[in-house]
């Protein structure tokens, strides 16, 4: 039966097995479940409606005297219940609960805003903090530098208009010399200072074309060392991870060395959460993964809350709560929602958007 189709009773025990589950980590009893619910219910009547929600996949029995604990299903219901328009705890006195998030109004570059934004949604959820950079291509150029550091090989260092800073090793012919590439870098400067690298990289090849036709040998070299610099390329997204080690604080998770050390080593690595918060990144509003729902096994016991911040009306990164499936969705979710709104504030006032 299709889980739209849940009776209000039904319903409000769910919702009630599993705040009580989020809170105590323990199998929740009907008659735990007896006195929380607001309606007057005998045991036995909890006793049923328990069974029958287990029957329909949204609870589980980890043992036969035990109470029960929420599925996947079981969370899926709940935050979708949670997101509902009427019930979508993004007020004012939600923040307030949770400590409002300080960032220091003072400019700085990016990468150090994002570093502690990271830092603060690890520290005020109890779970770890995750932030994505963004990509290369989607950054805006400010200034370029070129510098020979062997016979045919060129140091770029770039700087983009968010702050940060790029470093790449190009070939170059061996006749080329450090005055010609400081001529390329003033080019550079004083012609794309303030553009999208992405429509750097349109007009550069459009040049290119222009200039093979005129025959243009300096400036083809130009445009050529250019192109390469600002080329599409599989990029390493840079992800900022803070607070790992408080998923050693979750019982479920200490019970099983296993787990952690998997989940550790996930942490570490990088390579899956970046992919996840990439797919994220391309989807409008908040993003809340459970369970198996992460696709990777070792993250089975864990959700995943992201939100993108943004550039003006652009999606530029993703921050996230990664955690226990256990984990307080109703605060966790006005958390990210709430520094999201802040990094992207403070991002755009920065750039003038």
């Amino acid at each position: 039966m299709s889980s739209s189709l849940i009776d209000e009773r039904s319903k409000a025990v769910l919702l009630a097995v599993i705040d009580k589950y989020i809170e105590t980590a323990e199998p929740v009893g009907s008659r735990t479940v007896a006195k929380i619910y607001s309606e007057h219910l005998s045991s036995a009547t909890l006793r049923n409606v328990m069974a029958d929600l287990e029957e329909r996949g949204f609870l589980n029995q980890p043992h036969k005297s035990a109470g029960r604990i929420p599925t996947d299903k079981g969370y899926r219901f709940y935050v979708d219940h949670l997101l509902r328009p009427q019930s979508f705890l993004m007020k004012a006195e939600v923040l307030s609960e949770t400590h409002e998030l300080e960032y220091p109004l003072e400019k700085q570059n990016l990468q150090g805003l994002l570093e502690q934004a990271c830092e603060n949604l690890s520290k005020v959820s109890q779970q770890t903090g995750l932030v994505m950079l963004p990509s290369f291509s989607s950054a805006c150029f400010k200034h370029i530098e070129f510098t020979k550091v062997a016979p045919e090989a060129a140091l770029a260092v770039f700087f983009s208009e968010q702050g940060i800073l790029q470093n790449k090793v190009l070939p170059i012919d061996a006749d080329m010399t450090q005055d010609q590439l400081t001529s390329i870098s003033n080019y550079l400067n004083s012609e794309f200072s303030g553009k999208p690298i992405k429509w750097i990289l349109r007009e550069l090849l459009k040049r290119l074309r222009l200039e093979k036709e005129h025959y243009n040998h300096l400036a083809t070299k130009a445009h050529a060392l250019s192109a390469a610099l600002f080329a599409k390329e599989k990029e390493n997204s840079e992800l900022i991870v803070e607070g790992a080690l408080n998923f050693l604080d979750q019982p479920e998770f200490t019970e099983d060395i296993s787990k952690i050390k998997a989940l550790l080593a996930t942490l570490e690595e990088k390579t899956k959460l970046i992919n996840l918060l990439d797919l994220c990144l391309h989807h409008d509003g908040m993003t809340i993964l459970i369970g198996e729902e992460n696709l990777q096994e070792e993250m089975g016991n864990c959700s995943l809350i992201a939100q993108n911040y943004q550039l003006g009306n652009e999606n530029v990164g993703t921050l996230a709560v990664f955690g226990s499936k256990r984990m307080d969705y109703k605060r966790i979710i006005s958390i990210v929602n709430h520094t999201a709104k802040i990094v992207s504030k403070l991002i755009s006032e920065n750039q003038g958007v």
